[in-house]
């Protein structure tokens, strides 16, 4: 008897070693893991932000009339740059401000801008140059105050 129960013991062994848990889950009715990791995409593709609004059409640029050629980038607005480092975005335009004084105490020159859904962003190094600005984002992100998901902002890019 005491061979068998060794036997058994040792068999359980190697089938939980060989198998994991979810041999003993199927066993019990539980889900394995795999059943898990699926419920949890599809919570979370239940759970992600609705996609954006369909914009309304623009009938006087989708006229017959108007021309279909590719139009040329938007112009810059003067006294901007093109590009800028977001370190941060906002809901609220005072904490946006408050956050642009810090940087500045730090020695940077601040900007501040609107995004979709009244998020106030906060830029900085403006630069019209798209190498001075990738080369801006790796200073500053070995900087101590730089925040994980900085990126740079094209003014351009629509």
């Amino acid at each position: 008897m005491r061979r068998v129960l060794q036997l058994v013991v040792v068999l359980l062994s190697v089938v939980t070693l060989a198998t994991g848990c979810d041999f003993f889950r199927k066993l019990a009715g539980r889900p394995t893991s795999s059943e898990i990791e699926a419920t949890r995409e599809v919570i979370k593709l239940k759970t992600a932000s609705p996609p954006a609004p369909v914009a309304v059409r623009d009938t006087v640029t989708e006229s017959p009339e108007v021309s279909k050629e590719p139009v040329a980038s938007v112009p810059q607005v003067e006294g901007k740059k093109r590009y800028y480092i977001v370190m941060a975005s906002f809901s609220s335009a005072s904490n946006a401000s408050k956050y642009a004084e810090r940087l500045s105490a730090k020695g940077y020159k601040p900007e501040l801008f609107g995004f979709k859904g009244g998020f106030t962003g906060v830029g900085i190094c403006g630069t019209d140059d798209e190498a001075e600005a990738k080369s801006s984002l790796k200073e500053v992100k070995r900087q101590d105050f730089c925040p994980d998901g900085v990126w740079i902002l094209d003014r351009n890019k629509r």
